[in-house]
């Protein structure tokens, strides 16, 4: 892909038959997608090839609901590769429950189902750098890994086997995928990326039927405009409305807002500690439910084995997805983030004495990661007992728009974030189980925080996990979404939306694969359609 800057093109370089508003992993793997196709494909990105201070505050809202991890900054990141710039790396699965109608989930189903997901994941996985794009997690796992199943196995009314991905840098093995730093490499003339280009309005036609231009701009606040037959819109859950709301001039209420519905039932996953695991006698818990080293066609790639709710225990106490696993916490002296320090060329003589004096824990690590194919052994500052937990559908929680503006002129988002004690119920009742669980297989048992604990008043000590999601849901019928099952957008012929704003509910896992595997699927049909 070629990479320009706006300042740096005439206007003959702003008109394309596809623009994508923005470079993240639902932009970027579109343009992927569709690189040597017939089509000329646009990708405009906010940001530049590294983060800036001035870029950054375009991503400012107001937060007027629940506390965030960061209250005054939007999720995403405004520089080439969006949100995988700072993401964990960490993918899962949606289950096939997160897209059913759940009587006990007010406001639950898709109108799409796992079938429809299925044939873009391994696309998906490779755009993402993970080994499997679908059939690793649950029992599953085993075969695939070529281990024996454990003997002992969770009791399959309450809890079930889980696991996760970490994505790897197809350059540097001890760092997830960073989308951005691998534009440069794809040759696809028919693609350009513009940086230092943000939209700062969607125009549409008189009827707010079709879209026919995009108002830019860049250091200078002076717009100019991009002309395409077809836009995509992927600039994240608060990004997406936001857009949508501030595109008012035809339409006074927003695109895609005859219902009012853009902006609504944003969600999150609520994640944090729940209990504590000593790290002394923690081995056996560890050798279960801790990292594996796979061999799959792409190289070696780690799992994460945790726990979840069975779909049983979900339907018959009313809980929503949620689930655990142990996260190992370094000390701040660990040798393995001094050997990968040195390793990147980036250590330093402190790095290079930490490494030498815990020479025998790098031995054993060698070993067990060489022939035991498991995860390495860190020392340890503690071992959490961590949760995520999926979001009651919440109409009244949403992006709306303030009276302020960002130097662009685009108004800032209002972040009305809200909880549910249904989650907190959830979370508890999960915990409890995990412990049961654990104590059953004969497993050292976290001991839950007080305020984890099912008969506790005191708060959880949760927060959001920078997955913003829901704000412009898909839905069949116009009056319940704002996306079709294409992703277009209600009522406007040419657009269409990416990522997981257009989720109408989250499950407890990592939404990266899923919002990859939708882009994949959305590209598909942006080529059938040209």
């Amino acid at each position: 892909m070629r990479i320009d800057d706006l300042r740096a093109v005439g206007d003959d370089a702003l008109t394309a038959d596809i623009c994508v508003i923005g470079s993240g992993p639902a932009g970027l793997t579109i343009a992927a997608e569709l690189a040597g196709s017939a089509l000329r494909v646009l990708v405009l990105e906010s940001g530049g090839l590294t983060a800036t201070e001035e870029v950054d505050a375009l991503a400012d809202i107001e937060n007027v609901g629940a506390r965030r991890a960061q209250s005054d900054r939007a999720a995403g990141d405004r520089i080439l590769g969006g949100a995988s710039h700072t993401w964990s790396g960490r993918c899962g699965l949606l289950d096939d429950l997160d897209f059913s109608r759940r009587p006990w989930v007010s406001g639950s189903g898709w109108p799409i189902g796992t079938a429809d997901l299925e044939p873009f994941l391994t696309r998906a996985a490779e755009h993402i750098g993970i080994g499997y794009g679908s059939g690793f997690t649950d029992d599953a796992f085993w075969d695939l890994a070529g281990r024996t199943q454990p003997e002992h196995r969770l009791d399959p009314t309450r809890l079930r086997p889980y696991f996760w991905q970490i994505s790897r840098d197809p350059v540097d093995p001890f760092d997830c995928k960073r989308f951005g730093a691998h534009v440069k490499d794809l040759v696809a003339p028919n693609i350009q990326v513009l940086i230092n280009a943000t939209v700062t309005h969607i125009d549409t036609d008189p009827e707010g039927a079709r879209v026919v231009s995009l108002e830019v701009a860049g250091a200078e606040p002076q717009p100019r405009t991009v002309h395409a037959h077809t836009f995509v819109l992927a600039t994240g859950g608060i990004g997406n409305p936001r857009l949508l709301l501030a595109s008012r001039r035809i339409t006074p209420g927003g695109i895609g807002n005859r219902h009012d519905m853009v902006g609504r039932y944003l969600m999150d996953h609520r994640c944090g500690a729940v209990g504590v695991l000593d790290p002394a006698v923690a081995d056996s818990a560890l050798e279960r439910f801790g990292k594996y080293v796979v061999k799959t066609p792409h190289g070696r790639h780690t799992f994460l084995h945790g726990v979840a709710l069975s779909p049983k225990v979900q339907e018959a106490e009313g809980l929503l997805n949620c689930a655990l696993w142990l996260q190992e916490v370094p000390a701040e002296d660990d040798p393995w983030e001094s050997v990968k320090q040195l390793l990147r060329g980036r250590g330093d003589r402190h790095d290079a004495r930490v490494a030498v004096s815990h020479a025998g824990l790098l031995l054993a690590g060698a070993r067990r990661r060489l022939i035991r194919h498991t995860g390495l052994p860190h020392k340890l500052d503690r071992i959490e007992l961590r949760c995520m937990v999926e979001q009651l559908p919440n109409p009244d929680s949403r992006i709306t728009l303030t009276d302020r503006t960002d130097r662009l002129g685009v108004p800032l988002p209002r972040v009305d974030w809200r909880v549910n004690p249904q989650e907190d119920s959830t979370v508890r009742r999960a915990a409890e189980l995990a412990v049961e669980e654990f104590t059953r297989l004969g497993l050292p048992t976290p001991a839950l925080f007080d305020g984890a604990r099912v008969d506790s008043t005191l708060p959880l000590m949760l927060t959001d996990w920078a997955h913003p999601t829901g704000t412009t849901r898909m839905s069949a019928d116009p009056r319940a979404g704002v996306v079709d099952p294409d992703c277009r957008v209600h009522g406007v012929a040419n657009l269409f939306v990416a990522g997981s704003s257009v989720f109408p509910t989250t499950g407890h896992a990592n939404p990266t694969l899923t919002i990859v595997a939708l882009a994949v699927r959305l590209a598909d049909a942006l080529r059938a359609l040209a």
